[in-house]
């Protein structure tokens, strides 16, 4: 690399960090989306951030001391922002408890739990259902509600999770694929901003997958076994993976190793629903909630769907079974837990009849070894749904919005489609082209 082309990346590089910092300042004054003219103030910062993340993609090499001074202040700087009304039933689910009261049994609006009503319980969404979080979940929240109920606190566990995250993901891949989470502006601004936990059960999932590729021993298979079944018990989402590490050892005809992977990873579950369960009853799950059975956001194949055959636009259920079938069918075909979490997690985003912007962070981490064009443009394109909150209870993409919110991703897994038949994507990234330059060594990756 010559020295124009040493100073351009430098200049390149500060050019992606001002922007990322300038982005995130701006925005956060602004997260009540649900204020129309709030929303058009966040518009303004939201694409300086998506600017200055694009111009990372060029960028061939990334110093550690950028790397987490950016991710650091961004997120710092959004600590303040207005937090999704799903952080104030965080915060509600874990007072209560305190309290003696078990939120799988009892809805906010309960009559029983009036008397412990805050100034911001007319902000918790869904008052009428109970708490459909997992029981870990739920025990984490009531950790933080000692403290009393904090949203920095809060915000504060979601982000070190956060970046729990990019370490691991940087220390396996380097920093400069690692970029697509740690300066991710939908990471930042869901998690940071938002306070969405999501964090929590991604970290141990990330660190399952690192802990089994590219090879690992039965012991470190059962460690891996655990920490999914951690995951799990934070959020459902993570059940097919141990299913998946199940039916590999079964599949060699270790069946007391598998037997083991299935008591260690449903132990983190089990032990976490013991204090919810009495008389032999666990309601974990609000299955005759309207918005289990029949609730929709921003989904994709079950929107198309539903112009085909109205009928199914009032039967969530019928995507979820066949979710269930497509996801036995990549157990099957997977070969490991980093290509059918991938595949998993998109399929679950597009087969979903309710997505949230923030579910697309699942999807991140194990996009990070091949720095997926899908991954990058949805990232971006996945700002259309913040013009969702101000249309409650309407609470779906127009056809335009649509479109712009899905046809980037799909662009992007076509674009990688055709370049693995091309030549197939490695399972690593090629390390960081180095920066020749003597006087800056810490431009490139170690």
């Amino acid at each position: 690399m010559t020295e124009p082309s040493f100073r351009s990346q430098q200049g390149l590089l500060i050019a992606c960090g001002v922007l990322l910092v300038a982005g995130a300042a701006l925005v956060s004054p602004y997260g009540h989306f649900r204020d129309p003219l709030v929303l058009q103030r966040f518009w303004p910062g939201a694409a300086v951030m998506g600017l200055g993340f694009a111009l990372s993609w060029r960028l061939a090499g990334v110093p550690a001391a950028a790397f987490w001074g950016v991710a650091i202040a961004t997120r710092l700087l959004l600590l303040p922002m207005e937090p999704s009304d799903d952080l104030w039933r965080y915060l509600w689910e874990g007072k209560i408890q305190l309290e003696g009261f078990n939120p799988f049994l009892l809805a906010p609006d309960a009559p029983a739990l009036e008397a412990l009503r805050t100034p911001w319980w007319g902000q918790i969404n869904h008052p009428g259902v109970t708490a459909i979080y997992p029981p870990l979940t739920q025990l984490l929240f009531r950790l933080l509600a000692l403290a009393g109920p904090s949203v920095l606190l809060l915000k504060l566990g979601v982000v070190a999770a956060d970046l729990a995250v990019c370490a691991l993901l940087a220390r396996r891949f380097g920093h400069r694929a690692a970029l697509l989470v740690a300066w991710n502006p939908l990471v930042l601004v869901c998690l940071a901003g938002g306070g969405h936990f999501d964090s929590w059960f991604v970290l141990p999932l990330v660190a399952a997958w690192l802990l089994l590729e590219p090879a690992a021993g039965p012991g470190r298979q059962r460690l891996a076994a655990l920490l999914v079944g951690l995951s799990a018990a934070i959020k459902w989402t993570s059940l097919p993976m141990l299913a998946l590490l199940v039916w590999q050892a079964l599949r060699q005809r270790q069946w007391r190793h598998g037997a083991a992977l299935a008591a260690l990873g449903l132990l983190p579950l089990a032990a976490a629903a013991l204090p919810f369960c009495s008389s032999g009853v666990c309601p974990l799950i609000p299955l005759g909630s309207g918005f289990v059975r029949f609730g929709r956001s921003a989904e994709l194949v079950p929107a198309l769907v539903g112009r085909l055959w109205p009928w199914t636009l009032a039967h969530n259920s019928l995507f979820l079974a066949v979710l269930a079938l497509l996801s036995l069918v990549l157990v099957a075909i997977s070969s490991d837990l980093g290509s059918f979490s991938r595949r998993w997690l998109l399929a679950l985003l597009m087969l979903s009849p309710i997505v949230h912007l923030w579910y697309v962070s699942w999807y991140l981490p194990f996009a990070v070894p091949t720095r997926a064009w899908g991954a990058r443009l949805v990232s971006l394109s996945g700002f259309v749904y913040f013009v969702l909150p101000s249309r409650l209870p309407d609470w779906r993409l127009s056809g335009p919005e649509g479109v712009l919110f899905w046809a980037p991703l799909l662009l992007g897994l076509g674009l990688e489609a055709l370049a693995s038949h091309r030549r197939p994507l490695p399972d690593r990234p090629l390390p960081d082209h180095p920066l020749p330059d003597p006087s800056p060594p810490a431009f490139t990756d170690p």
